[in-house]
C-alpha cells in the first residue's frame, strides 16, 4: 500500500500520516504557489513601467 505514494517504505505510521497530510495539503492549496508567483510579476511589471517613464 505505501508504494502508492513513495517508493520507499515509511518507517512508522507517524511518516506516514505526515506524508499524506503533505499530499492533502498540496490537493487544497494548488494555487497557493500560483498567488505568489502572480505577486511577483506583477510588482515586477510595475517596476519595469516606472523605468520607461524615466
Amino acid at each position: 500500500m505505501d508504494r502508492l505514494y513513495r517508493r520507499a517504505p515509511f518507517d512508522s505510521d507517524r511518516d506516514r500520516v505526515e506524508h499524506l497530510f503533505g499530499l492533502y495539503e498540496k490537493l487544497l492549496n494548488p494555487l497557493s504557489d500560483a498567488e505568489k508567483q502572480n505577486k511577483r510579476t506583477a510588482r515586477n511589471r510595475k517596476r519595469k513601467r516606472k523605468r520607461k517613464g524615466e
